[in-house]
């Protein structure tokens, strides 16, 4: 892909070599450092007795209701006679309150704790790796170097069409995905053509 370097404009593309912006008309090395100074924005830091509590209380939210309306059914407690919607609104409504409250939480048991030293996606631009006491969730941006772009970098969720070399991919904040980009383990990113269109569900 091709990518016009005009040297006019109020916001045209900066060549830097120390921010890691090269001439963009040179196709096989135009990239853009996605961590820098000022690049890093902190979410939230999680620590493992956090993790580990809310594992507990996860289980313990799927479970309780399921065990209340056996014992119901086995008339353990007849005293206690709910209808089986009370149970269905009850687990729904303690259900939502962990997903809205602990939903990175709950990402990070499902997506699996990453390596020493590596980062994993969470979801959307959220990143997190492992910490001396935990984990910590963060993402990266910088400044866009389509030319004549003010918009910044987005880590976004990857596209479904692609399987390749890229870590993650990113879209710009103010063009979307007309400024795509993948980005390698080493945070370079790179403007690419990107599919964004998500794969046909199947009929059966």
């Amino acid at each position: 892909m091709e990518i016009e370097q005009r040297n006019s404009g109020e916001h045209q593309t900066v060549i830097n070599n120390e921010s890691g912006v090269i001439n963009v008309n040179n196709h096989h090395g135009q990239y853009t450092n996605l961590v820098g100074e000022n690049t890093a924005r902190i979410y939230k830091e999680i620590s493992h007795s956090e993790q580990s509590k809310f594992i507990v209380s996860f289980v313990a939210v799927c479970l309780l209701p399921g065990l209340s309306l056996v014992a119901d059914f086995m008339q353990i407690h007849p005293a206690i006679n709910l209808p089986l919607w009370a149970y269905v609104a009850a687990f729904g409504v303690i259900f939502g309150v962990v997903l809205v409250g602990y939903y990175d939480n709950l990402r990070i048991l499902v997506v699996g704790a990453p390596n020493k030293e590596e980062c994993k996606q969470l979801y959307a631009d959220r990143l997190f790796s492992r910490t001396e006491d935990g984990y910590i969730v963060f993402t990266h941006t910088t400044a866009c170097i389509y030319p004549d772009c003010c918009g910044n970098i987005v880590i976004s969720t990857p596209p479904e069409r692609y399987n390749g070399e890229y870590s993650f991919f990113g879209k710009c904040s103010l063009a979307g995905r007309q400024h795509s980009y993948g980005i390698d383990y080493n945070f370079k990113a790179y403007p690419i053509k990107v599919d964004w269109r998500p794969m046909p569900k199947s009929n059966q």
